[in-house]
């Protein structure tokens, strides 16, 4: 993040509200105006941001991560760990869970610890081929039991490690994808986050797919767009606009289904609120989906497919 771009994204958003807030606080008879004016500044500031101020917000550690989704939206979760093969992938999440008495399947990338912001022992949400067999264990079990499987995405990418490589990271990820296509059960996907490349393909993908405004969903990232075309990374912010892959760009597209608003800022700012909108589009999404036969929603899968396909 260049010094430029984090001053007029978050910390001029942040002086702003430490500044609503000392207003709010004088001992003076109104200023209800003075706040107001912050606060319009503050939606003019948000009402302008760039794709690349988008990506930015979709990296931002205070960001709700996959924890926050799990405790406010579902009951009784009980976490499954490993792959059965090789290990346990932290950088995967999954088990049961109830969504109220709907009973369901929860897969996602976890970035960090909620409290510590441990990036390094999630692997910053980049899965290796373990994670992917452990989200296609979870997909068995989906299967298998008629739950309904929720994803949430949020990673910059596969693990880029050499020993995920040895052990087939890219079949892994084709694995994962090609499980989610024929799995007999409704399938609604959250793009809650940063979603790039093969990473976030092997879990972005469903009969229904939820994203908030400020994600960012791309087949590669920015800054590695900009080292393929140009040589490095400073043309990071040009390679965002043109990937076009906020939230607002691939609902335009029709490519998500549902889209959530954030608050002025990023959804840091009150994630109790962009939490219980993903939640109740997911009880949506998830009674709509109960109402089809299965083979109905493996068809409805193939022809999204082949809509992506380029002809000719």
């Amino acid at each position: 993040m260049t010094k430029k771009t984090k001053d007029r994204l978050i910390d001029v958003d942040n002086a702003l509200k430490d500044l609503r807030d000392s207003i709010s606080r004088l001992d003076v008879a109104d200023m209800s105006e003075f706040e107001r004016k912050v606060d319009d500044f503050r939606q003019e500031i948000y009402d302008g941001i760039t794709r690349w101020g988008s990506v930015e917000l979709s990296r931002y550690p205070d960001r709700p991560g996959i924890d926050g989704y799990i405790e406010r939206i579902f009951e009784s979760f009980m976490e499954l760990k490993g792959d059965r093969t090789y290990e346990d992938d932290p950088a995967i999440i999954g088990g049961l869970a109830f969504l109220d008495d709907t009973p369901v399947v929860i897969i996602g990338h976890k970035k960090h610890s909620t409290h510590t912001k441990d990036y390094m022992k999630y692997h910053y949400g980049m899965a290796s081929p373990s994670g992917h067999h452990k989200a296609m264990r979870l997909l068995r079990l989906a299967e298998k039991f008629s739950r309904p499987l929720i994803t949430f995405v949020d990673t910059p990418g596969a693990y880029p490690v050499p020993e995920a490589e040895y052990r087939g990271q890219a079949f892994s990820i084709a694995q994962c994808i090609a499980a989610i296509a024929s799995v007999r059960a409704p399938v609604v996907a959250c793009i809650i986050g940063e979603a790039g490349s093969g990473g976030a393909l092997a879990l972005g993908f469903g009969d229904r797919i939820i994203m908030l405004e400020n994600a960012f969903y791309g087949s590669i990232s920015p800054e590695g767009f900009s080292s393929i075309m140009f040589g490095d990374s400073s043309m990071k912010v040009s390679a965002a606009d043109t990937l076009k892959g906020t939230g607002k760009d691939l609902y335009r597209e029709g490519i998500v289904d549902s889209l959530v608003k954030e608050p002025v800022g990023g959804a840091h700012n009150n994630p109790e609120l962009v939490i219980d909108e993903v939640g109740r589009l997911i009880r949506h999404h998830v009674h709509e989906l109960q109402s089809l036969a299965v083979d109905e929603l493996i068809m409805q899968r193939t022809r999204s497919i082949q809509s992506l396909v380029p002809r000719g």
